[in-house]
């Protein structure tokens, strides 16, 4: 017989026998065994106790987290709300990176890593995006591509545009994303690189630009397979991003497959009625699931008449699951509204992970060389999961140095646990994780301090932090006292 779940509810010991009382959940039946028992007793170095399980709570509580890849991130050098975050995003057009046919300078691209490497709130990675059209700006991409392709200047957003399905154009494009990957591929200071090589601002859109002039055309699929694919083929070992104002861009994107990093999707009017736009797209099938498997990012829509409606922002954090929120180009700080500054920041506390440990159960003493389990619970209560890899570790401490005397890796994938509380009744359901371990022969008996630390596999980011009490400065948790017993 197979049980879900099983609860011993009461042990009525005997010199050579146990009575067991389980009841079975789901199946409504009571099952009573008997258990022969041998008479022989365990010895062991420390005083002869009965071992038993015990069920330790933690204190969750209610504070900004500041870990990777969720919340605020720092947008083109800017920060308008005094919270402090890790990682930091620019965009950059491609003709100051390219000067001249194949002369690449990625520089201010590299000081940037090195900025987010070096920050001073803890290591963190830098993201970028190239655009090959901007209003305000002449000409974003390279002049020399003109020689081989005749581009067309929008007097209503005075800026050229480029030929976007031209051969030439294209294979510069190539060429210069193909460098791009060369460099920062294997860039551990690199965090996500977006797909932004047309439209304005590399939104993938024209709007409000008058149409192409001859012998330019609205761009094709093919070529829109051509840009996305130049990516794909460039970052395989990165997080890849794509833009969502063009449908079949965004449909193309999310059925590209990269086991490792599914590309995310990201939009550029948070806090306005355009972001719900994106629900009618024809590519909204395609995209509305990516959360579980990919960030979301989003940036404000900006100031102006039809700019930021802060009552949106919350409600749109909750509703894409949102994992991170450029922290400017949604107002000036210092001139919002408390109440405006409250949405940004329930927002931002809402927007990507938040685990706890909530509960622990384990054996008030193990023995060394004998297995022993250990049953937790966890709670996501932010809106989405971590796309990091990070390794859940325990360790044993000598109970008065605090050193390290043993540590092992739980089962639990963080990437695999969703949010937790249910979206109607708004209570929580944590997740049940069970480990079993063996402590070596040689450990020596006494109490020991158990930690939990949540490492990055990459060993780039600083240990990840919960929403629990009492973080420790190396980044763990201490979860109580373990009396460690020898045979």
């Amino acid at each position: 017989m197979v049980y879900d779940e099983y609860k011993v509810v009461n042990i009525i010991k005997a010199n050579s026998m146990k009575l067991v009382i389980i009841f079975c959940k789901g199946i409504g039946c009571l099952l009573i065994g008997l258990i022969l028992l041998s008479c022989k007793k365990t010895t062991t170095s420390a005083n002869a106790a009965v071992s038993s399980d015990t069920i330790r709570t933690y204190q969750s509580i209610d504070t900004l987290l500041m870990n990777p890849g969720m919340g605020f991130y720092k947008w083109n050098y800017q920060e308008q709300a005094p919270v402090k975050s890790l990682d930091s995003y620019a965009r950059f057009n491609w003709s100051d990176l390219e000067k001249s046919k194949g002369k690449y300078d990625f520089s201010v691209l590299s000081t940037a890593a090195a900025s987010a490497y070096s920050n001073a709130n803890g290591r963190g990675r830098f993201a970028f995006a190239i655009r090959c059209c901007v209003e305000g700006i002449n000409k974003a991409y390279p002049a020399y591509v003109d020689s081989s392709m005749k581009g067309w200047y929008s007097t209503a957003k005075s800026c050229w545009v480029p030929d976007w399905n031209n051969a030439y154009f294209l294979e510069r494009l190539d060429s210069l994303v193909s460098a791009l990957g060369r460099t920062f591929n294997n860039d551990a200071r690199i965090g996500f690189v977006e797909i932004r090589s047309y439209g304005n601002w590399g939104e993938w859109h024209l709007a409000g630009f008058e149409s192409p002039v001859s012998p330019a055309v609205p761009i094709t699929n093919t070529t829109i397979e051509r840009m996305i694919n130049a990516y794909t083929n460039a970052f395989p070992n990165k997080q890849l991003v794509m833009m969502s104002d063009n449908p079949y861009g965004l449909q193309y994107a999310m059925t590209r497959n990269n086991p490792n990093y599914p590309i995310g999707w990201r939009r550029d009017s948070w806090g306005n009625k355009q972001m719900e736009s994106l629900v009618n797209s024809t590519a909204w099938s395609f995209a509305k699931d990516r959360w579980k498997t990919a960030p979301v990012i989003v940036e404000g829509y900006g100031t102006g008449t039809s700019g930021m409606n802060y009552s949106l922002c919350v409600p749109q954090t909750a509703k894409y699951h949102i994992s991170a929120i450029g922290n400017a180009n949604y107002g000036v700080w210092s001139s919002m509204t408390k109440r405006q500054q409250d949405s940004i920041l329930m927002s931002v506390k809402q927007s990507g992970y938040k685990y706890s440990l909530q509960t622990l159960t384990i054996s008030d003493s193990v023995i060394t060389g004998k297995d022993f389990n250990m049953k937790t619970k966890w709670s996501n209560i932010g809106n989405a999961p971590t796309y990091l890899n990070w390794t859940v570790t325990y360790l044993l401490l000598d109970a008065k140095s605090l050193v390290v005397k043993w540590q092992a890796t739980s089962s639990l994938n963080l990437k695999s646990v969703l949010p937790t509380i249910d979206s109607i009744s708004k209570k929580d359901f944590p997740i049940t994780v069970y480990d079993n371990y063996t402590l070596p022969v040689n450990l020596p008996a006494g109490d020991y301090q158990l930690e939990l630390m949540i490492k990055d596999a990459s060993n780039y980011y600083a240990p990840l932090q919960l929403l629990n009490k009492d973080r420790r400065t190396d980044g763990g948790y201490l979860l109580g006292t373990v009396r460690v017993m020898t045979r």
